[in-house]
């Protein structure tokens, strides 16, 4: 009897454990929910575009003037830009939800295409730019931030940025010093 209770326990406990292990973690759980995110707002937005082979989305949004040369890693690149995070809620389904940053009206924002300053989505984009053009990017988490939040980005999610160049300083181009002058005192 003692034997067959011990043998029950054992049983219990295995299979206790058994049924634990099959619970996902929230690690699996955000990378489940950022595939259903990223498949349904490509299926609602952008049906007949596919990926490229990192996973980036490109979605050319504005055709660069005619004969503008493709941006290069090694070129510094102004650009405006709106990122936003994909939601989806009963009332308006899957969208563009909030907006995580923005690079402001005024002040371009800017970095050399290539360099490892941005994410990798980001430097991926730039080689599929030219000057002038315009762009949505649909980026997968594994091409931004993957598993780490970034203050208001939580881990594994894929990010939309809207992005305009507004200007390409080429690699092989002299850049634009800044030169800070000392104050010249007025002689009254």
């Amino acid at each position: 009897m003692r034997i067959r209770l011990i043998s029950f326990f054992l049983l219990v406990a295995t299979l206790a454990i058994g049924i634990s292990s099959c619970k996902k973690t929230t690690a699996q759980a955000e990378r489940d929910l950022e595939a259903e995110l990223l498949s349904k707002y490509i299926a609602k937005y952008h049906p007949t575009v596919t990926p490229k082979s990192s996973g980036l989305y490109f979605i050319e949004t504005k055709a660069p003037a005619a004969g503008a040369d493709s941006i290069k890693a090694g070129d510094l690149v102004k650009v405006y830009y709106r990122g936003y995070l994909i939601e989806k809620n009963d009332t308006t389904g899957i969208q563009d939800g909030y907006e995580f940053d923005a690079s402001g009206l005024f002040e371009p924002f800017s970095f050399t295409v290539g360099a490892g300053t941005v994410i990798k989505g980001w430097d991926e984009a730039m080689l599929y730019m030219k000057d002038g053009s315009e762009a949505k990017i649909v980026v997968p988490s594994r091409l931004a931030y993957s598993s780490q939040a970034q203050s208001s980005i939580p881990a594994y999610s894929p990010l939309v940025f809207y992005i305009t160049i507004v200007k390409v300083y080429r690699s092989t181009d002299v850049w634009p010093v800044i030169e800070i002058r000392p104050k010249v005192p007025v002689n009254r």
